[in-house]
């Protein structure tokens, strides 16, 4: 105890720094364990997908939404979250799965819904840029969560595969009107 006492009285900016980092890490520790929400991995957001279809919400803003989310999310910013919005609200005990593009803002938007009412908030750590790093499946474009039922792909597959077999069919026209005995064939 004594040589504690010494290394303090000999490296005052030392210590006081030292307790600076111990008071805040005693800090986040205990708002972590009081706060109404979940912190999820990628891995129990999956199981959590899977076993209780939570209603997905992405808090990113428009633009980062567009760019990518998880298929089924439901675009909320932090701006439409409010007291008042009756088709969220109709979802007080349903679980929620809450994320944004880097974990910023979701954290915040998770403890507001959780004032709101909400009884079962979680919030993806490290948002869609993990998510992603973790290889997991994005949708891109501006997508409410429901499914239209129409590819937008297909149309175009099915427009090349038109084409395709119209050239084939001139082709063998092209080949089969070269010789009154059609085609040609080589000895």
């Amino acid at each position: 105890m004594e040589q504690l006492l010494t290394f303090i009285g000999s490296n005052p900016l030392l210590s006081g720094a030292f307790a600076v980092v111990l008071a805040a890490l005693i800090a986040t520790e205990s708002a972590r364990l009081i706060r109404k929400w979940k912190e999820l991995d990628t891995q129990a957001a999956i199981l959590l997908m899977n076993r209780q279809e939570p209603l997905i919400l992405d808090a990113s803003n428009s633009s980062d939404f567009a760019k990518a989310h998880i298929l089924g999310a439901e675009h909320m910013p932090p701006s439409k979250l409010e007291a008042g919005n009756k088709r969220l609200m109709k979802s007080l005990d349903r679980p929620i799965l809450l994320y944004c593009k880097n974990g910023q803002v979701s954290p915040q938007m998770a403890t507001r819904m959780s004032k709101l009412g909400f009884s079962d908030v979680n919030v993806l750590k490290g948002g869609l840029v993990q998510w992603m790093a973790d290889n997991q499946p994005v949708t891109r474009g501006k997508t409410t969560g429901k499914k239209s039922g129409k590819n937008p792909d297909s149309k175009k597959k099915k427009t090349k595969q038109k084409q395709t077999e119209a050239t084939k069919k001139q082709q063998l026209e092209s080949a089969s009107d070269t010789s009154p005995d059609g085609p040609a064939s080589i000895d």
